[in-house]
């Protein structure tokens, strides 16, 4: 653009110092009529020239505009993004906060005890992936190359989830070394060539509404009271999710947690 500006101020600037003489005065004034002749010539490829960067100086300038206004509206879209996370982290901070201060209470005996029951909910979990084929093979292959039932999209979704068993969960991370609940889906689903919303709360919007009897791979699935959660269907009642601080991406009974609603990208 600046060096179109330029170029269209030189134009510009021709011209106001020609505009004095006309073709027909010059011609009168001439002494050789050929000479003359071979100037106009001239002067009729330096206009086209001129002309030709006055349009494309034109079109430079409503490109700018364009991006700048697509610019405005991202940076709109970011700034809004950027305050919900606002909101959810200091959610997760107080629930964390609240978390902590009721395990405070707890016995060892107790605390030892809810262990237990996590370990045994991630084992019930990992053998219904396994028995579901989703885990590992009975001949020992891991899971990330047994394929995923289903197809289409959702399953290339819930394919990609796969290869991010076992990484840590991270408030704010898309990955690929960490993630948290709504960074899975979206980076799952991203594979699969569907951009997502960037919460689990704006993600409830994404798609289309899916009843919870009819759910494939890879759908979305949400929980809790105003949308604070979300994961993968991986068949058979079975959700894939980055779950919280501590524990890793993994699988997990739907039953576990207060079901939402469903939605299908793409």
């Amino acid at each position: 653009m600046q060096r179109l500006r330029v170029q269209a101020g030189q134009v510009a600037l021709a011209q106001f110092q020609n505009q004095h003489l006309d073709a027909a005065a010059k011609l009168l004034l001439s002494e050789d009529i050929d000479e003359f002749l071979s100037q106009i010539s001239t002067v009729e490829k330096v206009n086209e020239n001129q002309n030709s960067v006055l349009q494309d100086f034109q079109q430079e300038q409503a490109g700018l505009a364009d991006l700048e206004h697509s610019a405005k509206t991202d940076l709109a879209a970011l700034d809004q993004q950027q305050k919900e996370l606002a909101k959810l982290r200091a959610a997760s901070e107080q629930k964390v906060t609240e978390s902590k201060a009721v395990l405070a209470k707890l016995t060892a005996d107790q605390q030892r005890q809810i262990a237990l029951e996590e370990q045994k909910a991630a084992a019930e979990a990992k053998a219904e992936a396994e028995r579901n084929g989703t885990e590992t093979s009975r001949d020992g292959t891991r899971q990330s190359d047994v394929p995923v039932t289903g197809s289409g999209r959702g399953a290339k979704a819930l394919a990609f989830a796969r290869q991010q068993l076992g990484k840590p969960y991270r408030f704010g991370a898309t990955g690929p070394n960490a993630y948290d609940c709504s960074g899975l889906t979206g980076a799952a689903w991203r594979a699969a060539g569907v951009s997502l919303s960037r919460t689990s709360q704006s993600q409830f919007h994404d798609g289309r509404p899916v009843a919870k009897s009819d759910l494939q791979p890879g759908d979305l699935v949400f929980f809790y009271s105003g949308i604070s959660h979300v994961g993968l269907y991986a068949g058979n009642g079975m959700i894939l999710h980055a779950s919280r601080p501590g524990k890793p991406v993994e699988y997990i009974k739907m039953s576990y947690m207060p079901y939402a609603g469903a939605r299908r990208p793409g």
